[in-house]
């Protein structure tokens, strides 16, 4: 049996929902690493996590919190959890020795991580993942078994040697029959010496399988996990989309919801249900500033409160830009400030989805939209967002037009969809915007207190209502939104990979990012990569 996946909206675009933080660097690496202790018997003790030497994350490591996000993850952390803000101190608190280092060499997986465990009672464990994007994370190898897992089913791994393997496969089987229409995959694994095993997928758990084998259960980590019963995806283009909608007569958010129908088998008031969960969390996101207080905020010297700054300007200067770009520019304040215990939810960076909100709500009050209409815009920009993931992987590592790109085309279209556009309009405002992203490296500046991000996020949110005024005029941008991503991925694949993303690229080769640079890898990340409890 094989399984039906492909991208989601609470999966992939909406989703997680976390701490403050990149979804990829915080929320990713915490489920990882999560998932990296349950290839051990008892709690972790110590740990190496190792990098590529070529991807150079240990020179950039904190620039997201990494560091943080993987020691949180072991201890046991989802990226809800206000705890991962203060990993360090829990992990040495705890007794959790552990170091940041690098392997010898590449191991063949792109940004791959590679965990060498002990656990309490002296069992190890040997883990390669990586967090690939949007919180999306997949297993290639537990203990020397080779496999790809994108954390969707309930997992069990067993094995014995392989003279046992006849007996293996009669335990798989039983393990197959009580599992009924619950089972969803299997694999034989090898370790390429004297073991061999299952690698079993499940939608449900495995807390009623008992083994003589040695074996390790493994939780999935998204919200919307595989079943039985999946439809294919239902469009992966905006033409599709709209074509689908008038054969059917649907309404292009009906159609929306229908695709997510497919996907995760669950009831359209459950959908829309958990599209209203995300809208709360995002308001409290774009208001957090305001209803903690500004004066009661403190700041740090990774991430200074710029939002502080902001509301003395409005208050006491008169403001060049108009009231609804201030409107946003304020939403947009509290979603940069990051404050712990604030939960988000990314769209498709992490804090995209707030960036995308501050938009939609500061248009929603402007206009009088009610409540319904936020939502269908939430819809719409999820759709959006489904196929820029289908097509690529809107992530740093394709530039910024893969994170604050498709953040900003994803809420034009939702604006223009909550202001009456057609179909067409609402995809010639995403294409607009998206297409004024484009070429823009991902050039975050470690220890560069959010710049140039900040700027950036800014600008894709403010000029939202821009791009969905000029498709309702009825300005055809030319390109269709599918074919932008379409030429996103295919510049990501010609162009070195270090030109896109990370610390050697864009204005990371400024001198002024190089004192950054020294300034975190000296101060903040200092007495960081290594900590020894003494406890093994």
């Amino acid at each position: 049996m094989s399984k039906i996946f492909y991208p989601d909206f609470f999966n992939d675009v909406f989703g997680p929902i976390m701490q403050p933080g990149s979804s990829g660097g915080f929320s990713g690496t915490a489920r990882l690493s999560f998932l990296a202790s349950k290839a051990l018997k008892s709690a972790p003790a110590s740990v190496r996590i190792l990098f590529n030497p070529s991807d150079r994350r240990l020179k950039s490591l904190g620039t997201w919190m990494e560091d943080r996000a993987y020691l949180g993850g072991l201890l046991g952390m989802t990226p809800e959890d206000v705890g991962l803000f203060e990993a360090h101190e829990i992990a040495r608190s705890s007794g959790l020795s552990y170091e940041f280092s690098e392997n010898a060499s590449d191991d063949g997986y792109e940004l791959c991580t590679t965990f060498e465990l002990t656990g309490a009672d002296g069992d190890t464990a040997y883990v390669k993942g990586a967090s690939v994007g949007g919180g999306m994370v997949r297993l290639y190898d537990v203990n020397h078994f080779k496999l790809n897992w994108a954390s969707d089913t309930y997992a069990l791994l067993f094995w014995g040697e392989k003279k046992d393997a006849e007996v293996l496969l009669r335990e798989a089987e039983k393990i197959y029959d009580i599992l009924g229409d619950d089972y969803i995959a299997s694999v034989t694994v090898d370790d390429g010496e004297d073991r061999t095993g299952f690698f079993i997928e499940s939608s449900r758990d495995f807390s009623d399988i008992h083994l003589n084998f040695e074996y390790r259960i493994f939780p999935p980590v998204l919200p919307v996990i595989t079943k039985n019963g999946r439809k294919e995806q239902l469009f992966d283009n905006v033409r599709d989309w709209i074509r689908i909608s008038k054969e059917e007569g649907l309404s292009f958010v009906d159609t929306a919801i229908k695709y997510e129908e497919n996907f995760s088998l669950w009831s359209r008031d459950k959908i829309w249900a958990y599209f209203e969960r995300i809208a709360d969390i995002l308001d409290g996101q774009i208001h957090s500033l305001e209803y903690v207080g500004y004066e009661n905020v403190e700041e740090t010297k990774e991430l200074p409160i710029y939002g502080k700054n902001w509301n003395v300007y409005l208050n006491s200067s008169p403001v060049l830009t108009d009231p609804l770009t201030a409107h946003i520019l304020t939403h947009a304040m509290s979603v940069n400030a990051k404050l712990p215990g604030v939960l988000i939810v990314p769209g498709p960076m992490g804090t995209g989805g707030g960036y995308l909100f501050s938009a939609l709500d500061a248009v929603r009050e402007k206009m009088g939209y009610d409540r319904k209409k936020l939502i269908e815009g939430l819809i719409v920009a999820a759709g959006f967002g489904a196929i820029a993931y289908t097509r690529s992987n809107p992530s740093g590592e394709r530039g910024c037009v893969g994170e604050s790109g498709v953040c900003g085309a994803m809420a034009a279209a939702a604006i223009c969809q909550m202001a009456g556009g057609t179909p067409e309009m609402v995809e010639n405002a995403a294409s607009m915007s998206l297409q004024s992203s484009f070429g823009i490296p991902c050039d975050a500046i470690p220890g560069g207190k959010e710049f140039p991000c900040i700027t950036r996020n800014f600008r894709v949110a403010a000029d939202a209502p821009l791009y969905a005024d000029l498709a309702l005029a009825g300005i055809d941008p030319l390109i269709p939104f599918h074919e932008i991503i379409d030429a996103m991925e295919e510049h990501y694949r010609n162009t070195p990979a270090h030109r896109l993303c990370g610390p050697d690229c864009g204005l990371c080769m400024t001198k002024a990012a190089a004192k950054c640079m020294d300034d975190m890898a000296g101060d903040y990340m200092k007495g960081k990569f290594k900590y020894e409890s003494g406890k093994l």
